[in-house]
Protein backbone atom coordinates (compact mmCIF):
# COMPACT_ATOMS: atom_id res chain seq x y z
CA UNK A 1 0.00 0.00 0.00
CA UNK A 2 2.38 2.66 0.91
CA UNK A 3 4.50 1.63 -2.45
CA UNK A 4 1.06 2.24 -4.31
CA UNK A 5 0.43 5.33 -2.35
CA UNK A 6 4.02 6.97 -3.62
CA UNK A 7 3.20 5.62 -6.43
CA UNK A 8 0.57 8.15 -7.21
CA UNK A 9 2.02 10.59 -5.73
CA UNK A 10 4.90 10.59 -7.63
CA UNK A 11 3.04 10.17 -11.16
CA UNK A 12 0.58 12.89 -10.29
CA UNK A 13 3.24 15.24 -9.58
CA UNK A 14 5.59 14.63 -12.81
CA UNK A 15 2.46 14.50 -14.76
CA UNK A 16 1.96 18.59 -13.94
CA UNK A 17 5.65 19.18 -14.36
CA UNK A 18 6.11 22.33 -16.74
CA UNK A 19 9.13 23.73 -15.47
CA UNK A 20 12.21 23.99 -17.86
CA UNK A 21 13.40 20.89 -16.02
CA UNK A 22 10.07 19.24 -16.97
CA UNK A 23 11.94 16.21 -18.41
CA UNK A 24 14.41 15.23 -15.91
CA UNK A 25 11.40 15.62 -12.88
CA UNK A 26 9.25 13.78 -15.23
CA UNK A 27 11.55 11.09 -15.43
CA UNK A 28 13.17 11.27 -11.71
CA UNK A 29 9.44 10.75 -10.78
CA UNK A 30 9.02 8.02 -12.61
CA UNK A 31 12.35 6.33 -12.04
CA UNK A 32 11.36 6.67 -8.31
CA UNK A 33 8.36 5.11 -8.73
CA UNK A 34 9.81 2.24 -10.42
CA UNK A 35 12.09 1.80 -7.56
CA UNK A 36 9.58 2.01 -4.57
CA UNK A 37 7.67 -0.02 -6.39
CA UNK A 38 9.89 -2.56 -8.26
CA UNK A 39 7.57 -5.51 -8.12
CA UNK A 40 4.35 -3.74 -9.76
CA UNK A 41 4.43 -4.22 -13.42
CA UNK A 42 2.44 -0.84 -13.52
CA UNK A 43 5.22 1.01 -12.48
CA UNK A 44 7.87 -0.21 -14.78
CA UNK A 45 5.40 0.41 -17.49
CA UNK A 46 4.87 4.28 -16.59
CA UNK A 47 8.62 4.60 -16.50
CA UNK A 48 9.39 2.46 -19.90
CA UNK A 49 7.19 4.95 -21.36
CA UNK A 50 8.24 8.30 -20.11
CA UNK A 51 11.58 7.11 -21.43
CA UNK A 52 10.67 6.26 -24.93
CA UNK A 53 8.73 9.41 -24.79
CA UNK A 54 12.20 10.94 -23.71
CA UNK A 55 13.64 9.37 -26.65
CA UNK A 56 15.31 7.12 -24.86
CA UNK A 57 14.15 3.82 -26.90
CA UNK A 58 17.12 1.46 -25.21
CA UNK A 59 16.54 2.39 -21.85
CA UNK A 60 12.80 2.02 -22.18
CA UNK A 61 13.00 -1.62 -23.29
CA UNK A 62 15.28 -2.80 -20.60
CA UNK A 63 12.45 -1.51 -18.10
CA UNK A 64 10.49 -2.88 -20.10
CA UNK A 65 11.32 -6.62 -20.28
CA UNK A 66 12.08 -6.18 -16.64
CA UNK A 67 8.49 -5.46 -16.13
CA UNK A 68 7.75 -8.31 -18.35
CA UNK A 69 9.93 -10.48 -16.06
CA UNK A 70 7.64 -9.91 -13.12
CA UNK A 71 5.56 -12.92 -11.86
CA UNK A 72 2.52 -10.44 -11.78
CA UNK A 73 2.74 -9.05 -15.73
CA UNK A 74 -0.10 -10.10 -16.60
CA UNK A 75 -4.03 -9.20 -18.28
CA UNK A 76 -4.10 -5.16 -19.18
CA UNK A 77 -0.95 -4.55 -17.53
CA UNK A 78 0.48 -7.45 -19.60
CA UNK A 79 -0.17 -5.81 -22.88
CA UNK A 80 0.59 -2.47 -22.32
CA UNK A 81 4.56 -3.95 -21.24
CA UNK A 82 4.53 -5.07 -24.67
CA UNK A 83 2.44 -3.03 -26.95
CA UNK A 84 5.03 -0.33 -25.48
CA UNK A 85 8.07 -2.31 -26.15
CA UNK A 86 7.10 -2.83 -29.50
CA UNK A 87 7.21 0.87 -29.87
CA UNK A 88 10.60 1.74 -28.08
CA UNK A 89 11.65 -1.07 -31.14
CA UNK A 90 9.69 0.50 -33.82
CA UNK A 91 11.41 3.38 -32.58
CA UNK A 92 14.67 1.83 -33.21
CA UNK A 93 14.02 1.18 -36.63
CA UNK A 94 13.51 -2.71 -35.51
CA UNK A 95 11.00 -3.81 -37.63
CA UNK A 96 11.24 -7.71 -37.37
CA UNK A 97 11.53 -7.37 -33.08
CA UNK A 98 8.80 -5.03 -33.19
CA UNK A 99 6.88 -7.79 -34.99
CA UNK A 100 7.63 -10.57 -32.44
CA UNK A 101 6.35 -8.50 -29.74
CA UNK A 102 2.96 -7.47 -31.75
CA UNK A 103 2.62 -10.95 -31.89
CA UNK A 104 3.15 -12.18 -28.45
CA UNK A 105 0.30 -9.86 -27.30
CA UNK A 106 -2.30 -11.87 -28.54
CA UNK A 107 -0.67 -14.86 -26.12
CA UNK A 108 -2.12 -12.52 -23.22
CA UNK A 109 -5.82 -12.71 -22.39
CA UNK A 110 -7.81 -10.06 -24.16
CA UNK A 111 -5.11 -9.25 -26.30
CA UNK A 112 -5.89 -10.17 -29.39
CA UNK A 113 -7.26 -6.98 -30.79
CA UNK A 114 -4.11 -4.65 -28.91
CA UNK A 115 -1.73 -7.42 -31.01
CA UNK A 116 -3.40 -6.65 -34.47
CA UNK A 117 -3.06 -2.35 -33.63
CA UNK A 118 0.32 -3.25 -32.55
CA UNK A 119 1.14 -5.26 -35.90
CA UNK A 120 -0.66 -1.86 -37.36
CA UNK A 121 1.61 0.61 -36.40
CA UNK A 122 4.49 -1.81 -37.37
CA UNK A 123 3.79 -2.11 -40.68
CA UNK A 124 3.53 1.81 -41.08
CA UNK A 125 7.16 1.74 -39.98
CA UNK A 126 7.89 0.38 -43.38
CA UNK A 127 4.94 3.15 -45.10
CA UNK A 128 2.73 -0.37 -45.68
CA UNK A 129 -0.62 1.13 -45.37
CA UNK A 130 -2.42 -1.61 -47.34
CA UNK A 131 -1.08 -4.28 -44.59
CA UNK A 132 -1.58 -1.98 -41.57
CA UNK A 133 -5.50 -1.59 -43.09
CA UNK A 134 -5.54 -5.27 -43.04
CA UNK A 135 -4.27 -5.30 -39.25
CA UNK A 136 -6.79 -2.62 -38.16
CA UNK A 137 -9.57 -4.13 -39.78
CA UNK A 138 -8.99 -7.08 -37.58
CA UNK A 139 -8.31 -5.37 -34.58
CA UNK A 140 -11.60 -3.38 -35.25
CA UNK A 141 -14.05 -6.30 -36.05
CA UNK A 142 -17.15 -7.48 -34.40
CA UNK A 143 -17.30 -3.45 -33.53
CA UNK A 144 -14.32 -3.64 -31.41
CA UNK A 145 -13.28 -0.17 -30.15
CA UNK A 146 -9.99 0.22 -29.70
CA UNK A 147 -8.53 3.43 -29.99
CA UNK A 148 -5.15 2.68 -31.59
CA UNK A 149 -6.28 0.95 -34.27
CA UNK A 150 -8.31 3.83 -35.38
CA UNK A 151 -5.58 5.93 -34.99
CA UNK A 152 -3.23 3.30 -37.18
CA UNK A 153 -6.41 3.41 -39.48
CA UNK A 154 -5.89 6.66 -40.03
CA UNK A 155 -2.54 7.08 -40.17
CA UNK A 156 -2.79 4.06 -43.10
CA UNK A 157 -5.34 5.62 -44.82
CA UNK A 158 -3.24 8.93 -45.08
CA UNK A 159 -0.46 6.96 -46.36
CA UNK A 160 -2.94 5.72 -49.00
CA UNK A 161 -3.77 9.36 -49.91
CA UNK A 162 -6.83 8.78 -48.83
CA UNK A 163 -7.55 11.97 -46.67
CA UNK A 164 -11.58 11.42 -46.65
CA UNK A 165 -11.21 7.93 -44.97
CA UNK A 166 -8.30 9.23 -42.63
CA UNK A 167 -10.26 12.17 -41.16
CA UNK A 168 -13.21 9.87 -40.74
CA UNK A 169 -11.03 7.43 -38.60
CA UNK A 170 -9.53 10.21 -36.61
CA UNK A 171 -12.55 12.02 -35.69
CA UNK A 172 -14.04 8.78 -34.44
CA UNK A 173 -11.28 8.20 -32.19
CA UNK A 174 -11.76 11.53 -30.85
CA UNK A 175 -15.24 10.51 -30.21
CA UNK A 176 -14.01 7.30 -28.44
CA UNK A 177 -11.55 9.05 -26.25
CA UNK A 178 -11.14 12.39 -26.23
CA UNK A 179 -8.84 13.23 -23.11
CA UNK A 180 -6.52 11.40 -25.73
CA UNK A 181 -3.77 13.58 -27.49
CA UNK A 182 -3.33 11.55 -30.38
CA UNK A 183 -6.34 11.91 -32.40
CA UNK A 184 -6.37 15.28 -31.92
CA UNK A 185 -3.21 15.96 -33.14
CA UNK A 186 -3.26 13.97 -36.66
CA UNK A 187 -6.80 15.22 -37.40
CA UNK A 188 -5.25 18.58 -36.63
CA UNK A 189 -2.07 17.84 -38.70
CA UNK A 190 -4.72 16.57 -41.79
CA UNK A 191 -7.22 19.58 -41.33
CA UNK A 192 -4.12 21.91 -41.83
CA UNK A 193 -2.63 20.17 -45.10
CA UNK A 194 -6.60 20.07 -46.32
CA UNK A 195 -5.82 24.08 -45.64
CA UNK A 196 -8.73 23.89 -43.10
CA UNK A 197 -6.12 25.90 -41.01
CA UNK A 198 -8.09 27.77 -38.01
CA UNK A 199 -9.89 24.49 -37.48
CA UNK A 200 -6.70 22.24 -37.34
CA UNK A 201 -4.42 24.68 -35.43
CA UNK A 202 -7.55 24.22 -32.57
CA UNK A 203 -7.39 20.58 -32.80
CA UNK A 204 -3.57 20.92 -32.71
CA UNK A 205 -3.32 23.40 -29.70
CA UNK A 206 -6.15 21.26 -27.73
CA UNK A 207 -3.93 18.31 -28.38
CA UNK A 208 -0.93 20.15 -26.42
CA UNK A 209 -3.11 21.02 -23.93
CA UNK A 210 -3.96 17.29 -23.46
CA UNK A 211 -0.19 16.87 -23.67
CA UNK A 212 1.61 19.48 -22.08
CA UNK A 213 4.97 17.90 -21.71
CA UNK A 214 4.09 15.86 -25.12
CA UNK A 215 7.36 16.75 -27.30
CA UNK A 216 5.14 15.31 -30.31
CA UNK A 217 2.14 17.18 -29.78
CA UNK A 218 4.06 20.70 -29.56
CA UNK A 219 6.55 19.72 -32.61
CA UNK A 220 2.99 19.47 -34.76
CA UNK A 221 1.52 22.52 -33.87
CA UNK A 222 4.66 24.17 -34.10
CA UNK A 223 5.51 23.26 -37.63
CA UNK A 224 1.85 24.33 -38.83
CA UNK A 225 2.42 28.10 -37.03
CA UNK A 226 4.29 30.54 -39.15
CA UNK A 227 7.94 31.13 -37.89
CA UNK A 228 7.52 33.24 -34.68
CA UNK A 229 8.19 33.44 -31.21
CA UNK A 230 5.57 31.15 -30.16
CA UNK A 231 6.71 28.31 -32.86
CA UNK A 232 10.26 28.45 -31.38
CA UNK A 233 8.79 28.33 -27.76
CA UNK A 234 7.18 25.41 -28.68
CA UNK A 235 10.53 23.51 -30.71
CA UNK A 236 12.58 24.51 -27.89
CA UNK A 237 10.32 22.54 -25.43
CA UNK A 238 9.77 19.62 -28.10
CA UNK A 239 13.72 19.29 -28.10
CA UNK A 240 14.11 19.87 -24.19
CA UNK A 241 11.84 16.87 -23.64
CA UNK A 242 13.51 14.62 -26.31
CA UNK A 243 16.81 15.94 -27.18
CA UNK A 244 17.10 13.45 -29.88
CA UNK A 245 13.76 14.78 -31.41
CA UNK A 246 15.66 15.49 -34.71
CA UNK A 247 12.26 17.18 -36.76
CA UNK A 248 12.15 19.24 -34.25
CA UNK A 249 15.61 20.41 -34.37
CA UNK A 250 15.54 20.80 -37.89
CA UNK A 251 12.20 22.82 -37.86
CA UNK A 252 13.86 25.26 -34.97
CA UNK A 253 16.84 25.96 -36.96
CA UNK A 254 13.83 26.67 -40.21
CA UNK A 255 11.99 28.79 -37.92
CA UNK A 256 15.56 31.04 -37.14
CA UNK A 257 16.50 30.99 -40.54
CA UNK A 258 12.54 32.40 -41.44
CA UNK A 259 13.17 34.94 -38.89
CA UNK A 260 16.65 35.88 -39.95
CA UNK A 261 18.47 34.83 -37.30
CA UNK A 262 21.34 33.45 -39.39
CA UNK A 263 23.84 32.55 -36.63
CA UNK A 264 21.37 30.45 -34.49
CA UNK A 265 19.98 28.84 -37.50
CA UNK A 266 23.16 28.25 -38.56
CA UNK A 267 24.12 26.86 -34.79
CA UNK A 268 21.26 24.81 -34.55
CA UNK A 269 21.90 23.31 -37.98
CA UNK A 270 25.58 22.25 -37.41
CA UNK A 271 24.22 20.31 -34.49
CA UNK A 272 21.77 18.98 -36.03
CA UNK A 273 24.67 17.19 -38.23
CA UNK A 274 26.78 16.62 -35.86
CA UNK A 275 24.32 14.50 -34.24
CA UNK A 276 22.54 12.85 -36.84
CA UNK A 277 25.07 12.74 -39.64
CA UNK A 278 22.47 9.97 -41.38
CA UNK A 279 19.75 11.92 -41.02
CA UNK A 280 18.75 13.45 -44.43
CA UNK A 281 16.76 16.48 -42.92
CA UNK A 282 20.10 17.78 -41.21
CA UNK A 283 21.58 18.39 -44.06
CA UNK A 284 18.71 19.46 -45.78
CA UNK A 285 18.41 22.66 -42.90
CA UNK A 286 22.04 22.82 -43.46
CA UNK A 287 21.58 23.69 -46.91
CA UNK A 288 19.22 26.11 -46.38
CA UNK A 289 21.25 27.77 -44.42
CA UNK A 290 23.35 28.00 -46.82
CA UNK A 291 21.48 29.09 -49.38
CA UNK A 292 20.30 32.14 -46.92
CA UNK A 293 24.31 32.84 -46.53
CA UNK A 294 24.60 32.75 -50.44
CA UNK A 295 26.55 29.46 -50.66
CA UNK A 296 24.79 28.14 -53.53
CA UNK A 297 27.90 25.58 -53.43
CA UNK A 298 27.24 24.38 -50.54
CA UNK A 299 23.56 24.23 -50.23
CA UNK A 300 24.30 21.94 -53.53
CA UNK A 301 26.47 19.79 -51.82
CA UNK A 302 24.09 19.73 -49.00
CA UNK A 303 21.45 18.58 -50.91
CA UNK A 304 23.31 16.13 -52.85
CA UNK A 305 24.57 14.35 -49.29
CA UNK A 306 21.38 14.09 -48.03
CA UNK A 307 19.86 12.49 -51.37
CA UNK A 308 23.15 9.86 -51.00
CA UNK A 309 21.34 9.13 -47.49
CA UNK A 310 17.56 8.65 -49.23
CA UNK A 311 17.21 9.20 -53.03
CA UNK A 312 13.64 9.68 -52.65
CA UNK A 313 13.44 13.01 -50.73
CA UNK A 314 11.20 15.23 -52.13
CA UNK A 315 12.77 18.04 -49.75
CA UNK A 316 16.30 17.14 -50.77
CA UNK A 317 15.74 17.64 -54.36
CA UNK A 318 13.91 21.23 -54.04
CA UNK A 319 16.89 22.25 -52.55
CA UNK A 320 19.25 21.02 -54.98
CA UNK A 321 16.89 22.62 -57.31
CA UNK A 322 16.67 25.95 -55.60
CA UNK A 323 20.87 25.97 -55.12
CA UNK A 324 20.95 25.34 -59.09
CA UNK A 325 18.53 28.06 -59.57
CA UNK A 326 20.73 29.97 -57.53
CA UNK A 327 23.84 29.47 -59.15
CA UNK A 328 22.22 30.67 -62.43
CA UNK A 329 21.80 26.95 -63.75
CA UNK A 330 18.40 27.59 -64.74
CA UNK A 331 17.79 24.14 -66.89
CA UNK A 332 19.24 22.14 -64.29
CA UNK A 333 16.78 23.72 -61.77
CA UNK A 334 13.72 22.96 -63.77
CA UNK A 335 14.87 19.18 -64.40
CA UNK A 336 15.59 19.24 -60.29
CA UNK A 337 11.86 21.09 -60.02
CA UNK A 338 10.34 18.59 -62.37
CA UNK A 339 11.36 15.87 -60.09
CA UNK A 340 10.88 16.98 -56.55
CA UNK A 341 6.99 17.35 -57.51
CA UNK A 342 7.02 13.96 -58.78
CA UNK A 343 8.59 13.17 -55.69
CA UNK A 344 5.90 14.97 -54.07
CA UNK A 345 2.75 15.71 -55.61
CA UNK A 346 1.08 16.50 -52.60
CA UNK A 347 3.71 20.02 -52.28
CA UNK A 348 3.01 22.87 -54.01
CA UNK A 349 6.37 24.45 -53.35
CA UNK A 350 8.02 22.87 -56.23
CA UNK A 351 5.98 24.07 -58.95
CA UNK A 352 6.17 27.81 -56.94
CA UNK A 353 9.74 27.56 -57.07
CA UNK A 354 10.17 26.67 -60.57
CA UNK A 355 7.73 29.44 -61.71
CA UNK A 356 9.78 32.50 -59.42
CA UNK A 357 12.95 30.97 -60.63
CA UNK A 358 11.85 30.65 -64.55
CA UNK A 359 10.62 34.48 -64.12
CA UNK A 360 13.84 35.52 -62.28
CA UNK A 361 15.71 33.92 -65.76
CA UNK A 362 13.15 36.13 -67.66
CA UNK A 363 11.84 33.03 -68.91
CA UNK A 364 8.39 33.81 -68.90
CA UNK A 365 6.30 31.90 -70.42
CA UNK A 366 7.95 28.51 -68.59
CA UNK A 367 7.16 30.67 -65.53
CA UNK A 368 3.53 30.59 -66.76
CA UNK A 369 3.18 27.00 -67.02
CA UNK A 370 4.97 25.90 -63.29
CA UNK A 371 2.55 28.71 -61.97
CA UNK A 372 -0.74 27.78 -63.92
CA UNK A 373 0.22 23.90 -62.99
CA UNK A 374 0.56 25.23 -59.38
CA UNK A 375 -3.29 26.97 -59.27
CA UNK A 376 -4.62 24.26 -61.24
CA UNK A 377 -3.68 21.50 -58.78
CA UNK A 378 -3.60 23.54 -55.73
CA UNK A 379 -6.69 26.15 -56.41
CA UNK A 380 -6.51 27.64 -53.05
CA UNK A 381 -3.09 28.24 -52.52
CA UNK A 382 -2.05 31.73 -52.27
CA UNK A 383 1.88 31.58 -53.68
CA UNK A 384 1.27 30.02 -56.75
CA UNK A 385 -1.39 32.79 -57.76
CA UNK A 386 1.37 35.13 -56.32
CA UNK A 387 3.95 33.80 -58.70
CA UNK A 388 1.08 33.34 -61.40
CA UNK A 389 0.27 37.02 -61.78
CA UNK A 390 4.63 38.03 -61.90
CA UNK A 391 5.08 35.83 -64.77
CA UNK A 392 1.52 37.28 -66.44
CA UNK A 393 2.80 40.96 -65.35
CA UNK A 394 6.73 39.57 -67.15
CA UNK A 395 4.55 38.17 -70.29
CA UNK A 396 3.51 42.01 -70.99
CA UNK A 397 -0.48 40.46 -69.89
CA UNK A 398 -1.48 43.29 -67.31
CA UNK A 399 -4.60 42.86 -67.11
CA UNK A 400 -5.09 38.84 -66.32
CA UNK A 401 -2.28 39.59 -64.10
CA UNK A 402 -4.48 42.44 -62.40
CA UNK A 403 -7.17 39.86 -61.68
CA UNK A 404 -4.45 37.14 -60.39
CA UNK A 405 -2.56 38.98 -57.99
CA UNK A 406 -6.37 39.54 -56.59
CA UNK A 407 -7.23 35.72 -56.92
CA UNK A 408 -4.10 35.48 -54.70
CA UNK A 409 -5.43 38.07 -52.00
CA UNK A 410 -8.32 35.62 -51.14
CA UNK A 411 -6.30 32.54 -51.15
CA UNK A 412 -5.17 30.67 -48.28
CA UNK A 413 -1.01 29.95 -48.04
CA UNK A 414 1.96 32.51 -46.77
CA UNK A 415 0.71 35.59 -49.13
CA UNK A 416 2.50 38.96 -48.36
CA UNK A 417 -0.72 40.99 -48.63
CA UNK A 418 1.13 44.44 -48.65
CA UNK A 419 3.26 42.75 -51.51
CA UNK A 420 0.71 41.85 -53.64
CA UNK A 421 -1.07 45.37 -53.50
CA UNK A 422 2.29 47.15 -54.48
CA UNK A 423 2.70 44.73 -57.44
CA UNK A 424 -1.35 45.60 -58.10
CA UNK A 425 -0.33 49.50 -57.92
CA UNK A 426 2.50 49.03 -59.93
CA UNK A 427 1.11 47.14 -63.02
CA UNK A 428 0.58 49.55 -66.17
Amino acid sequence: MRAALALGLVFAAGLSAKTSSAQESLLDGFRTAAHLASSEPMAALRYGRALREAGREKDAAQELRRGLALPSAASETGIGLRYELARAEIDQRDFWGAMSTCRSIASVPGGSSASHACMAEDQLLKRFGTEALLETAQALANGTRNYEAKIAEGLSHELEVNDAAAEASFRQAVAWSPEAWEGHAWLGRLLVRQLHRDEGVAELRHAVELDPSGPVAAYELARTLPASPESATFLEMAVRERPTYVLAEVRLAEVDLELGRLVPARQVADAVIRAHASEPSAYVVSGRVALAEGKSDEALRAGQQALGLVSNSARAKLLVADAYAAKGEIDSAVEAYQAAYGLDPGDPAPLVHASVACHGAERDTSARAFAERATHDFPDWGPGWVALGEALAGEGDPTHARTVYETALRSKGPVDAASVRAKLGALR
